[in-house]
């Protein structure tokens, strides 16, 4: 037998029990003819009971060779003649196909089916149980992990660029920004958070004058008049100094400070503005729009992209890390939810059958063809090749099992014949 193919391990033992199985069906076929020839001669020469022997293998040789016509047809034409329905898989592969894909659909992929067959599987139950055991809910961290670098690498820069840029920025130019900012400051001041926001200023206002208090005191002597001696500019700088940094202490140190009181009164002041005012409404409406078109928002956008892209692969890729951490978690916390909670279990139950019963509805005519298109595309000598090397051992019984069926039939009607005569 002509391989045209690669051969795996499971090929190779395949196609060795096939050539030992062929070579046994022969070996029957020829014995059962031999033993023809003998009982034949005996019968006409000895005795006519040799008759009994001599129907047996000439039934044996009929049924032998039926099925080896019955099994090599299905690969090839029986001695090389071109007889009619023979040569059936090479000829009628894309058929073959066509109707695979059609069982496949009708059979796996009915919606009815699914229902009914998911109707008795708790799809909750077995993920609960998997992720609850150890190892596993690390093993679909890790999984997870991999599927989502494995996204992120596909998507290229430009279009995720693109897709940014043109849908989600695009969106934020339809939004209407003052009410948004006059939300944003009615929160900020009802929760005192822009406190928090002025300390933070104030903090960093006075480690600035700290820092650069040698710049600030050339600046202040190149702003000074000529005349006015150095001495004096350096209490007159001193004494400024101390007194802003003073002032920022104060503020800092005492909530209620009237600068904080004035932020207070202009926050709220320009949150009230930002609703009412048409001019401070087109005002900041114009300036998202001027920023949101600068061609630097969209070399940002790609560059906070690019980064998301190397942290999520390289969390993904690290067993200790927080993503790894949180989704073995989260995978543990929601097996321990679908253990205990028995109305979640029936909701999870209901959504994977409607889930798996919609996606068969809708995709179960493309499956159908891709099984056919994908036969379609197969090499028909090749195609022939691997079905024999998967099936020929059992074809092969198949024609030991017609000599012996076939022996056995011949005795038992050779015998009626002799006793009904």
């Amino acid at each position: 037998m002509s391989i045209g193919f690669h051969l795996t391990a499971d090929d190779e033992q395949r196609l060795a029990d096939l050539r030992t199985m062929r070579r046994l069906a022969s070996l029957v076929l020829l014995g059962a003819t031999i033993v023809f020839v003998i009982a034949r001669v005996l019968e006409v020469r000895v005795d006519e009971a040799w008759g009994y022997l001599r129907a047996t293998a000439e039934a044996a040789m009929v049924g032998g060779i039926a099925d080896w016509f019955a099994v090599t047809a299905l690969f090839r034409h029986p001695l090389g003649i071109p007889i009619p329905h023979t040569a059936i898989l090479p000829s009628r592969k894309d058929q073959l196909g066509k109707t695979f894909g059609g069982f496949v659909q009708g059979s796996f992929l009915a919606p009815a089916v699914l229902a009914e067959r998911l109707e008795h599987l708790s799809v909750s139950d077995r993920a609960a149980e998997w992720l609850l055991e150890p190892g596993n809910a690390e093993l679909a961290a890790e999984r997870a992990g991999a599927l989502a670098a494995t996204v992120v690498r596909l998507l290229p820069d430009e279009e995720v660029g693109d897709l940014l840029t043109n849908d989600v920025l695009g969106r934020l130019n339809h939004v209407d920004v003052a009410p948004l900012a006059a939300q944003v400051l009615d929160i900020a001041t009802e929760d005192g958070r822009h406190h928090q926001l002025l300390d933070a200023v104030l903090k960093g206002l006075g480690d600035m004058m700290r820092d650069q208090r040698v710049s600030l005191r050339q600046r202040f002597m190149q702003e000074s008049p000529w005349w006015v001696p150095e001495a004096v500019d350096d209490k007159v700088f001193d004494k400024i100094y101390a007194g802003l940094n003073t002032f920022i202490a104060e503020i800092r140190s005492n909530p209620n400070h009237e600068v904080r009181q004035h932020v207070d009164a202009k926050a709220r002041e320009l949150a009230v503005k930002f609703r009412e005012s048409p001019e401070l409404v087109e005002r900041a409406n114009q300036v998202k729009a001027d920023v949101l078109a600068n061609p630097a928002v969209r070399d940002w956008v790609i560059d906070v992209w690019g980064d998301v892209r190397e942290a999520i692969i390289a969390q993904a890729a690290a067993p200790d890390s927080t993503m790894r951490i949180r989704l073995a978690e989260y995978a543990r916390t929601m097996a321990e939810r679908l253990r205990d909670d028995d109305e979640l279990r029936t909701k999870v139950d209901e959504g994977a059958r409607a889930i798996a019963v919609q996606m068969a509805e809708r995709y179960g005519a493309e499956v159908a063809g891709f099984v056919e298109t994908t036969v379609q595309r197969w090499d028909a000598a090749e195609t022939t090749a691997r079905v024999e090397v998967l099936l020929g051992r059992d074809l092969q019984i198949i024609r030991i099992n017609g000599s012996v069926v076939g022996g056995l039939a011949g005795l038992v009607i050779y015998s009626l014949s002799q006793l009904l005569s």
